[in-house]
C-alpha cells in the first residue's frame, strides 16, 4: 500500500469519527496536498522509515517550520492509521527529530496605546470613505468585547444576544461558539467554541457593560440576533472583519495590532495583576503553558514588589 491510499482511508476515518472540526479537516488537506502528497504519495508503506521522514521534514522545515509541523501531525496521523491496521509495526514518523519553530517576542497593547487606537479608529469609522459612503461604524465596538473578554475573533462575531446576561452581577457573556468559513457552505456559526476548554462564561467590567446597553437601547435586538452581525443581518465573515480593520488602522502607526493582538493584551494584563492560570481560563485554554508561550508579554521592567521586599528593610 502507497502513503496516497493510506491518506484516503485516514481522511475517511476523520471525516466519520466526528473528532476534528471542518475547518481542521480542510487544514489536513491542505497540508497533504500542499506538502506531503508532492513528495511522498507514492512511496510504499514499507518504505515509510524514520530516516525519510526526518530528511523530508528537515527538507520543509527549511523554508516553512511550521508546514512542517503540520506535516508532522499529518503523518503521524496516517501512519498511526497503518499501525492500528498491522501495515506497520510502529510509528516511523514517532522518532523524527524536533522541528523548531523561530520564538517571536509577544508585543501587546498598553492602556494608553489602547486610548491612542480607540481615538483613531472612531475618527475613521466617523468619516465617510473616499466616495462618500458611510463605513462599518461598530468597530470601536468590537474593540471593547475583544478587550473585554480576551476571545477569538470568530468567538467574538459568534456571540448571540442569548449569550448576554446583562442582569448578573457583574454582567457576563457565554462564549458558546465560532464563526466558521467553510469551503462549499460558506459563513457559519457553529454551535461549539474551538477546543472544549473555550466553551466559557466570562464577566464583563463596566466599559464593555455600558456598550452592550447603549446597543441594546438602540438595537431592540431579539435574542436569536448575532450582536456584531454582517451589512445584511446575517453571521458576520472573520475576513471581512480584518478587511475592515486593516482599512481603519492604515497609515496609523498601529498596523501591527491584528484583532488576535486584543486577545494578546487581554492575557498580558491580567498575567501581571493577577496570574497566568487566570489568563488562561480567560482565553480559554486548558492550563497556563500555552498562553505563557505564545499570549503573554514578557515584562521590560521588573514588576512592583516593593510591598513585599520592604520586610527585608529596617524597622
Amino acid at each position: 500500500m502507497r502513503l496516497s491510499e493510506l491518506s484516503t482511508l485516514w481522511f475517511d476515518e476523520i471525516e466519520n469519527n466526528g473528532r476534528a472540526g471542518r475547518r481542521t479537516i480542510d487544514g489536513y488537506k491542505d497540508t497533504y496536498n500542499r506538502a506531503i502528497a508532492p513528495a511522498l504519495a507514492g512511496v510504499r508503506l514499507n518504505e515509510m522509515t524514520t530516516g525519510r521522514l526526518d530528511r523530508f521534514l528537515k527538507n520543509v522545515a527549511l523554508d516553512h517550520a511550521t508546514t512542517a509541523r503540520h506535516a508532522k501531525i499529518v503523518l503521524t496521523g496516517i501512519l498511526g492509521l497503518a499501525v492500528r491496521q498491522d501495515a506497520l509495526r510502529s510509528n516511523p514518523i514517532r522518532d523524527v527529530g524536533a522541528i523548531k519553530l523561530a520564538t517571536k517576542d509577544v508585543r501587546a497593547l498598553s492602556p494608553i496605546e489602547v486610548k491612542k487606537l480607540r481615538a483613531i479608529v472612531r475618527k475613521w469609522q466617523d468619516d465617510p470613505d473616499h466616495q462618500g459612503r458611510p463605513r462599518a461604524s461598530d468597530l470601536i465596538d468590537v474593540l471593547d468585547i475583544f478587550l473585554a473578554t480576551g476571545a477569538r475573533i470568530g468567538e467574538v462575531l459568534a456571540i448571540r444576544w442569548q449569550d448576554i446576561d446583562l442582569d448578573a452581577k457583574p454582567p457576563t457573556i457565554t462564549i458558546s461558539g465560532t464563526v466558521v468559513m467553510e469551503k462549499g457552505r460558506g459563513t457559519y456559526r457553529q454551535d461549539h467554541p474551538k477546543t472544549k476548554a473555550g466553551f466559557r462564561t466570562v464577566k464583563l467590567p463596566p466599559f464593555a457593560t455600558k456598550t452592550l446597553l447603549r446597543k441594546q437601547g438602540s438595537e431592540h435586538p431579539k435574542p436569536e440576533d448575532m450582536l456584531f452581525p454582517s451589512s445584511t443581518g446575517t453571521v458576520r465573515s472573520p475576513h471581512n472583519f480584518r478587511r475592515q480593520w486593516r482599512d481603519a488602522r492604515s497609515g496609523s502607526g498601529f498596523e501591527w495590532v491584528t484583532p488576535h493582538v486584543f486577545r494578546k493584551s487581554v492575557a498580558t494584563l491580567i498575567d501581571r495583576e493577577y496570574s497566568s492560570k487566570q489568563a488562561a481560563a480567560q482565553l480559554g485554554h486548558s492550563g497556563p503553558g500555552i498562553t505563557e508561550k505564545h499570549y503573554i508579554a514578557k515584562a521590560s521592567e521588573t514588576p512592583d514588589v516593593t510591598d513585599a521586599l520592604e520586610q527585608f528593610g529596617e524597622e
